[in-house]
């Protein structure tokens, strides 16, 4: 849920948590037990406590800028990869969705993915806007037959796209059709954001990066 799991909430939920620690993190679980049963730990919010817990668990297997390597050397190679995975094993665990194996492991399952195709109806499936959610009719999706006839349609009113002239506009053929009504806001809403957002990302990273090594 988008209030989270309240793993992190009260200590009779994040002690049982820290114990799934794997073999050779005794050390850190104690202090993280420790730390967020104290005045310091009472004042984080969830957030900040499972931030804090993973910069314990880095500092711990020597991957911390600046950590000790002495706790390193103790452990096997076996236990710091157990330890360096197990944030990832608990957001597995607890935030994701349940797999359905043959979701999978069948590539006809990819029919979840937007535009692919059911292998049966032959329709397309396309993202909706969750405002027009109640409006939505499954049934009226383009399909495969209809995308092909609206492709010949439009060639017959416009001709066809001359491959050999470097100057004309070439018209992606999702836009001849009727599935540019489901691309259009697919791009201009989420694709695009998201690219932005990836973009600012690994821009700040990239000046958080040249500010601590001096290059500027």
């Amino acid at each position: 849920p988008q209030e989270g799991h309240g793993l992190l909430d009260r200590a009779e939920l994040w002690e049982p948590l820290l114990d799934t620690l794997p073999e050779g993190a005794e050390p850190v679980r104690d202090n993280l037990k420790n730390e967020l049963s104290g005045k310091k730990g009472m004042k984080m919010s969830p957030a900040e406590k499972w931030e804090y817990i993973k910069m314990h668990i880095e500092a711990f297997v020597g991957r911390k800028a600046g950590a000790k390597k002495s706790s390193k050397k103790s452990l096997s190679p076996k236990q710091q990869d157990r330890i360096e995975c197990w944030p990832y094993e608990v957001v597995f665990r607890f935030t994701y969705p349940r797999l359905d194996i043959n979701v999978s492991k069948k590539r006809n399952h990819l029919l979840k993915s937007p535009f692919c195709v059911h292998p049966k109806t032959g329709r397309v499936c396309v993202p909706i806007q969750p405002q027009n959610v109640e409006s939505f009719d499954p049934f009226d999706v383009p399909t495969l037959p209809r995308l092909m006839r609206e492709l010949d349609e439009y060639e017959k009113e416009n001709g066809t796209d001359n491959e050999e002239d470097k100057t004309q506009r070439k018209i992606p053929n999702w836009q001849k059709t009727s599935l540019k009504n489901y691309y259009n806001p697919f791009l201009k809403e989420f694709l695009e954001p998201m690219q932005k957002e990836i973009r600012r990302k690994m821009r700040d990273a990239s000046e958080e990066e040249s500010a601590i090594i001096g290059d500027f």
